[in-house]
C-alpha cells in the first residue's frame, strides 16, 4: 500500500508541475523590496571552502601525484601500495636521499624482478564501509588515452648490470621505456616522459632485467596536463586538473587549510609543522596521516606534496583569504582522551600529578623550550607568508617562487578544542601573535559541538578577553536541524567577537546512503539555513560546507561536497547550493517584512550597490510550487532579470558517477510586468533570481559553468512495474510526469544556451 501511496502523490503532483515557469498562476506570497531597507555590509569573504586531507582529499586527489607512498616512509607498513616480485628488496634507511626522506628501497635482482605501485585504491564495497580486500589491492591509478605522464625516481647503482623499463600497467598499454642506471653511482634523478594508449585504471609498473643492486627512492607519477605543471608559481607540485577547476568553480572568498584534527595530530611528534611542508618535494617530510585505518587497508600518508605554500598559492590565484589553522600545541582531544581524564580528575578519581603528567603527555607547556620553539614556528609562519623578501622567511617563499607577499589577515589557533588546556595554550599563543603581528585576526574555537557548557563557556571566555577574534563553530546535523535553526544568529551579539562556521553540512536520514545522501533535500536544507547566514551576515564572517572532498569507497566521512574517483568528479547538489549563493552575493543585506518560513519558503535578498545588482534567493521545501509577486521600490531603471535554480520532483534526487547529471542548476529570462516581478518556485527547488538595474544591463551577470548533459532524476519506486490496474495507471501517470520534465529541461537548457550565445 505504501508503494500505491507514493504513486498517486507523484500522480497529484503533476497537477502543480513545472519547476521555476512563470505564468498567470495567483500568487501565494508578496516580497517587497525596498532601496530604503538596505542595511548593513555582507561579509566580502562570506562563501569559502575548507581543504583537509581526509578521504584521500589532497594525497590521492587534489594532488597530481598518482604514487602513494612512493618514498617507502610509511612507518607501519613501508611498502604500503607496492608490490614486488621476483625480486629481493629491503627498505633501508643509511645514507639516504636527505635527512627528511630517510627510507628508500633495496632491490637485489637476479634475472628479472617487478615492482608495481597500484596508486590510491577504493577500499570499500560502494556506498558503504564495508571493506573490500580485493579493491585495497586492486590498483587504481586513472590514465587517459593520449595523456603524458612524467615518471621520475632517484636511483643509486650499487652493482646492478642490466636495464630497467617503465610502463603504465593496463590491458591496453604495450609501450614500455627503458633506461639504464650504470652512471648513478649517487642518488640521481631520472625522468621519463610516457603517453597512455588508452582511458583505464591502472598501476606503475617497473620492471629490472640483469644482475646486482640498486636503490630507489621518491617515485612519482605526474599528468602533463596537471594544473600548473612546471610553472613558477606551481614550482614544486601541481593539482589534478578536475579537481582544481570543480574548486575553482565555487569562487571561494577564503579557504580554510590544511585541515582540522588533521594539523593537531594524534601525537606531540605528529602535530602538523608548516615547515615540513615547503620547499623541494624531495625534501618534504612525510608521515603518516590522521585519518589512516590500517586496520581496513587504509595506509595513509602525509606526502605533503600539497603544502602550506601550495595552499597559499591557490588562494592567491583563486582570490581566496588564507585561512590556516595551526594547533596551540595540544593534540587533537577527540583521540587523546582528554574528555575522560578530565573528567576523572575533576572527580578525583585521579590526582593532580597524575592530570600533569598526562597533560605533558598531549600538550607543550607556556614557558618550556618545547613550547618557546613552537611559538617561533607560528610567528614564522606569519613572515613566510607576509613577510618583505629581505626576511628569512620572506627569502624563503620567493626562492620557492612566490616573492610577492601572500597578505595573509586570518591565523586560526586550534580546531574544535575546550577545556582548560587550550585556554591556557591559546592565550599564551595568542599573546605572542599579536605582541609581533597586532593586524592579524586570530580565528578561535567555540569547541566540538553546536552548543552546550564548553560552547557557552568558550563564547563567554572569547566575549570576556578576546572580542577582537572570530569563533569558529562546527556543526554536522541531521533530522532538520538546519531548517529549524535558520534564526540560529539572530540573537548574537552584535558588537562581540565574529563567527566563522567553518565546517557544516546537513545529513538526510532515510534518504540513499552515502554518496547518495547529498542530494536535492540536504542542499535545500543547506540553502535554507544560508538565508538566515546572509541575513546575519553582520555577525557570520565566513562559512564552509565540509567536508569538500573524497574519494569514492575510500571515505572517511558519509556526506562530501564533491566526490571523485580515478577518472571524474562528481558535483552534488550540495554542491550546486555553494556554488549559486557564493557567485550571487551582494554587498548589502536587504531588510524585508517577508516571513512564510513556517510554509517551507525560504528568503534572502542582498543587493550589490556597486555593480547595481539585486539578487533574491528563494528556497522552496515543500513539494508544492510557490508563486511570489515581487515589488521593487526606489530602484531605478530596473532592467531584464533572470534566475538560476535547480528543482526536482523527489528528495532523494542526486548525482552518480554516470555521463550525465541529474541535478545541476540552469537559468531563465524573467519579465518584470508594470514594475513588478511574478515567479514560481518549484517545488523542492533553489532559487537565485538576479535583478539589475541603474546602469547595469545584465550582460556582467555570472554564467553557469557547462553543467554536461542533464538527466531528470527518476526515482527506485518508479522504476518497478506494478502487477496491478491500479499500479500500472499509476506507474503511466509516472512516466507522463517525467516526460513533461524531460520537456521542460530541455526547455530549460536551450533557453540556457541561447542566452549564453545573446551574451
Amino acid at each position: 500500500m505504501k508503494r500505491f501511496t507514493a504513486l498517486f502523490l507523484i500522480l497529484a503532483m503533476a497537477l502543480s508541475l513545472t519547476g521555476a515557469a512563470n505564468g498567470s498562476k495567483k500568487s501565494d506570497y508578496t516580497l517587497n523590496i525596498s532601496k530604503d531597507n538596505i542595511s548593513y555590509e555582507i561579509s566580502p569573504e562570506l562563501y569559502g571552502i575548507f581543504l583537509e586531507d581526509i578521504s584521500f582529499a589532497v594525497d590521492g586527489g587534489l594532488s597530481s601525484n598518482l604514487v602513494n607512498n612512493g618514498s617507502f616512509e610509511y612507518p607501519t607498513k613501508n611498502l604500503a601500495a607496492w608490490k614486488i616480485d621476483t625480486a629481493s628488496y629491503a627498505v633501508l634507511s643509511e645514507n639516504s636521499l636527505n635527512k627528511n626522506n630517510k627510507n628508500y628501497l633495496s632491490v637485489a635482482v637476479n634475472g628479472v624482478g617487478t615492482l608495481k605501485n597500484i596508486g590510491y585504491p577504493e577500499l570499500y564495497n560502494y556506498k558503504t564501509y564495508d571493506f573490500n580486500a580485493k579493491k585495497a589491492v586492486t590498483p587504481d591509478m586513472g590514465f587517459k588515452k593520449g595523456e603524458e605522464y612524467i615518471f621520475s625516481a632517484y636511483f643509486k647503482n650499487v652493482d646492478f648490470d642490466g636495464n630497467i623499463t617503465v610502463s603504465l600497467d593496463t590491458k591496453g598499454n604495450k609501450g614500455t621505456y627503458q633506461f639504464n642506471i650504470d652512471n648513478c653511482e649517487k642518488w640521481t634523478e631520472i625522468t621519463i616522459r610516457m603517453t597512455s594508449d588508452e582511458t583505464a585504471d591502472g598501476a606503475l609498473l617497473l620492471t629490472a632485467e640483469g644482475n646486482g643492486i640498486f636503490l630507489m627512492d621518491f617515485v612519482s607519477l605526474v599528468p602533463v596536463s596537471s594544473h600548473g605543471f612546471e610553472t613558477e608559481e606551481w614550482k614544486y607540485a601541481s593539482l589534478r586538473t578536475d579537481i582544481y577547476e570543480v574548486l575553482k568553480d565555487l569562487s571561494p572568498k577564503f579557504i580554510r587549510f590544511p585541515g582540522g584534527c588533521f594539523t593537531e595530530g594524534d601525537s606531540l611528534d605528529s602535530i602538523y609543522n608548516w615547515k615540513d611542508t615547503i620547499g623541494p618535494l624531495e625534501e618534504r617530510q612525510q608521515g603518516y596521516n590522521l585519518w589512516r585505518d590500517d586496520a581496513n587497508g587504509k595506509y595513509y600518508t602525509n606526502t605533503n606534496a600539497i603544502g602550506f605554500h601550495e595552499y597559499f598559492t591557490l588562494c592567491d590565484e583563486l582570490g581566496a583569504t588564507p585561512v590556516p589553522v595551526l594547533s596551540v600545541g595540544l593534540t587533537c582531544q577527540g583521540r587523546n582522551g582528554y574528555g575522560d581524564m578530565a573528567t576523572q580528575y575533576k572527580n578525583g578519581a585521579i590526582t593532580e600529578e597524575q592530570w600533569l603528567e598526562y597533560v605533558s603527555t598531549v600538550a607543550y607547556t607556556p614557558g618550556t623550550v618545547k613550547w618557546e620553539r613552537y611559538v617561533q614556528d607560528v610567528l614564522d609562519l606569519i613572515e613566510y607568508a607576509n613577510g618583505d623578501t629581505d626576511t628569512e622567511w620572506g627569502a624563503k617563499r620567493a626562492e620557492n617562487g612566490h616573492p610577492e607577499p601572500f597578505n595573509m589577515k586570518y591565523l586560526a589557533l586550534g580546531n574544535e578544542n575546550w577545556g582548560d588546556i587550550y585556554w591556557r595554550n591559546f592565550d599564551a599563543l595568542y599573546n605572542a601573535v599579536k605582541a609581533q603581528y597586532p593586524d592579524i585576526t586570530i580565528v578561535t574555537t567555540s569547541g566540538a559541538g553546536l552548543e552546550g557548557e564548553e560552547f557557552d563557556y568558550a563564547w563567554s571566555t572569547v566575549n570576556t578577553a578576546y572580542r577582537d577574534t572570530v569563533v569558529d563553530e562546527h556543526y554536522y546535523t541531521g533530522d532538520g536541524y538546519l531548517f529549524e535553526h535558520t534564526d540560529r544568529y539572530d540573537s548574537y551579539e552584535r558588537s562581540g567577537a565574529g563567527v566563522m562556521i567553518g565546517e557544516y553540512a546537513a545529513t538526510c536520514a532515510g534518504f540513499g546512503t552515502l554518496i547518495t545522501k547529498n542530494n536535492i533535500w540536504s542542499a535545500i536544507e543547506e540553502a535554507a539555513y544560508l538565508t538566515g547566514v546572509e541575513r546575519n551576515a553582520d555577525v557570520v564572517k565566513m562559512a564552509s560546507y565540509a567536508p569538500t572532498l573524497a574519494k569514492v569507497n575510500a571515505q572517511s566521512w558519509n556526506i562530501n561536497l564533491i566526490w571523485f574517483d580515478s577518472q571524474s568528479v562528481v558535483r552534488t547538489p550540495d554542491y550546486y547550493t555553494q556554488m549559486l549563493f557564493a557567485n550571487n552575493c551582494g554587498t548589502h543585506y536587504v531588510t524585508t517584512d517577508f516571513d512564510a518560513e513556517t510554509d517551507g519558503i525560504y528568503q534572502s535578498t542582498t543587493v550589490d550597490t556597486e555593480n547595481q545588482v539585486i539578487y533574491i534567493k528563494l528556497v522552496n521545501s515543500d513539494r508544492k510550487d510557490k508563486t511570489l509577486e515581487i515589488d521593487f521600490s526606489g530602484f531605478e531603471n530596473v532592467n531584464d532579470p533572470s534566475v538560476q535554480y535547480m528543482d526536482e520532483t523527489f528528495k532523494s534526487a542526486c548525482n552518480e558517477f554516470d555521463d550525465q547529471q541529474h541535478v545541476a542548476p540552469v537559468e531563465e529570462a524573467l519579465e518584470i510586468t508594470d514594475g513588478k516581478l511574478s515567479y514560481t518556485a518549484g517545488g523542492y527547488s533553489v532559487s537565485v533570481i538576479r535583478i539589475p538595474y541603474g546602469d547595469n544591463d545584465g550582460s556582467t551577470l555570472y554564467m553557469l559553468p557547462d553543467m554536461g548533459i542533464i538527466e531528470p532524476y527518476i526515482s527506485p519506486a518508479i522504476t518497478i512495474a506494478v502487477p496491478s490496474i491500479l499500479g500500472f495507471i499509476a506507474l503511466v501517470a509516472g512516466v507522463c510526469i517525467l516526460t513533461v520534465r524531460i520537456l521542460h529541461h530541455k526547455k530549460q537548457r536551450e533557453t540556457a544556451d541561447n542566452k549564453a550565445d545573446d551574451k
